[in-house]
């Protein structure tokens, strides 16, 4: 799935300290800055800090490396880089993207002892995306260390061969290398490595649950955040990556349209620009988007995602994520996992028409790709689903059922049944986002559907460069009560060690009629279960198949 970018880049607004700060790492001396926040809260940044070597040449498509060593002071001052994306023409895109952000409230040499630790994955649908987005303002405030890093991207992090030429998810393996590096040497900034929580949004929260599914590196993390995406979601696995390794290969040499010889395909690929491998992967995305509907449900929205690798030793993960969920191969941390009324309210409309008119014309395109095999049942299970979002009437005479279709299909059901199955195995926290503010700056509103579409909560947590005192209070007070509960959890790992607003939020423990939930909305509020009647239906739509060999759900 192809996210809607939120965010548009802005300079921190901050002074400069002229005695910037110099950490000795294993590698070599970095000088950062001595910073303040809007509230002259002082902290120190260090950007753009090498977490591994750059994957070019021989080295594209493979397992990212520790970085190489330097002479002199490396200056991270300033992150000027972003890795190469998809439908986006920036000039700062470079494979040489491998690095990091360090955002703390302090350094060792003050004596003020260690902070906890707060990881950021960024979202963008393992297309596009980049660190330097995420303000660390609101964190440090709170006295967490803030780290946000880079991973490469579209066919640079997700290409496969599934085989071992090209194992793929080598955007996954990026960013496991890059919570190994703070491990290391987060101490060195004040950080705490016994208490390191991963987030992240969207692709970013679906690749904080791929973690969770990844049990070989061994205490990399106490705890973690999933805000609006899941491992479970269709869009976040490749279904068929060697077939589409080829076919994109085709656009750079036709001859990969005939030829199947994977060593041959990377090696022509290891020797061509980046950009060309960029623009193959971006007219690979016009064939499914413009193709047959064999092509469509082939990849069901999504066309660069992590998939299954062959089992070797570096393999991250080889096994269908609802059985390892099922089956509690998970690392089993605290979880705080959530949603937004209404996930899939902003999407792009245009990309957006063309499915609706697929659902309309093919049945088969509602049903998800691995729930069933028979083209019978399918047309019938294709119907019944129809029929529990608009009761049998065409998916374009109601834009809302079809927006409320696509969020659920995309996000609700697989985030709530990510929740409601790792919760029987460790503590688990889940709260809906249905605070309808201003600061995110769009309104949008559709018969039937909720009002907070995907990633509006982010221009809270992250308190992008606008003044938000020139908005209401109550803007700010959501702000200030977001930023508190997230910093709460990677502290406690428990969002309401106190009560806050009179509210303790308890862990989920789901039953027949039974989901509690946080509701940050104007107010915080306890409710149960969030989109019940429709979470149900699919529940029962699920069960009646007789078997649960899902890969998503």
């Amino acid at each position: 799935m192809k996210c809607v970018q939120l965010f548009v880049l802005f300079s921190l607004e901050i002074g400069v300290d002229l005695s910037d700060p110099v950490v000795k790492l294993p590698n070599g001396l970095i000088r950062g800055q001595k910073l303040q926040t809007s509230r002259l809260k002082e902290f120190y940044s260090f950007k753009k800090i090498p977490y591994a070597q750059a994957p070019v040449g021989t080295l594209r498509f493979r397992n990212p490396r520790e970085p190489l060593s330097w002479a002199g002071i490396l200056d991270c001052t300033t992150m000027d880089v972003v890795c190469y994306q998809m439908f986006n023409n920036l000039k700062n895109q470079s494979e040489n993207c491998l690095f990091l952000n360090v955002y703390t409230p302090d350094l060792p040499e003050s004596g003020n002892g260690t902070f906890p630790v707060m990881v950021y994955i960024h979202g963008g649908g393992f297309t596009e995306g980049m660190s330097q987005q995420y303000h660390p303002q609101l964190f440090v405030e709170n006295g967490v260390v803030l780290v946000t890093f880079n991973y490469r991207l579209g066919p640079f992090g997700f290409l496969s061969t599934q085989d071992e030429t090209i194992p793929g998810n080598n955007g996954l393996k990026d960013q496991n290398l890059a919570l190994k590096w703070v491990n290391k040497n987060i101490q060195l900034f004040s950080g705490d490595p016994q208490k390191i929580t991963i987030f992240g949004h969207s692709a970013g929260s679906a690749s904080v649950g791929y973690h969770l599914l990844n049990p070989k590196p061994k205490n990399l993390f106490w705890a973690a955040i999933c805000q609006s995406g899941s491992f479970l979601g269709p869009w976040a696995y490749q279904r068929q990556p060697r077939r589409q390794a080829f076919l994109t290969a085709g656009f750079i040499n036709n001859m990969f349209l005939e030829r199947n010889d994977s060593e041959e395909l990377l090696n022509v690929l290891q020797n061509v620009k980046p950009e060309t491998i960029r623009l193959a992967a971006e007219k690979f995305y016009d064939l499914i988007l413009n193709g047959t509907s064999d092509d469509f449900a082939a990849i069901e929205g999504s066309n660069w995602a992590p998939t299954l690798e062959i089992e070797n030793e570096d393999s991250f993960i080889s096994e269908k994520m609802f059985k390892l969920l099922k089956n509690g191969n998970i690392v089993k941390v605290p979880l705080m996992i959530g949603l937004t009324t209404e996930e899939n309210l902003s999407m792009d409309h245009k990309n957006f028409d063309q499915n609706v008119k697929k659902y309309d014309e093919d049945y088969r395109n509602l049903v998800p790709v691995d729930m069933i095999g028979d083209e019978e049942k399918l047309i019938k299970v294709g119907q019944m689903i129809r029929e529990m979002y608009t009761g049998g009437r065409n998916f374009s005479e109601n834009i809302g059922d079809a927006i409320r279709f696509s969020s659920d299909n995309d996000m609700t059901r697989p985030i709530m049944k990510q929740a409601e199955i790792y919760s029987s195995y460790a503590p688990t926290y889940f709260y809906q986002f249905s605070y309808d503010g201003q600061f995110p700056g769009f309104k949008l509103n559709y018969p039937g559907t909720g009002n907070v579409s995907h990633g509006e909560e982010l221009f809270y947590l992250f308190d992008l460069t606008r003044d938000i005192t020139t908005y209401p209070k109550q803007e700010q007070i959501v702000r200030n009560r977001l930023i508190k509960l997230w910093t709460n959890f990677a502290k406690f790992r428990n969002p309401t060690p106190e009560p806050m607003e009179n509210v303790s939020w308890p862990q989920l423990k789901v039953e027949e009629n039974h989901f509690p939930y946080l509701d940050i909305g104007e107010k915080l509020a306890i409710k149960n279960f969030p989109k019940k009647e429709i979470y149900k239906k699919w529940n029962q739509l699920y069960e009646t198949l007789g078997h649960d060999e899902f890969d998503t759900y």
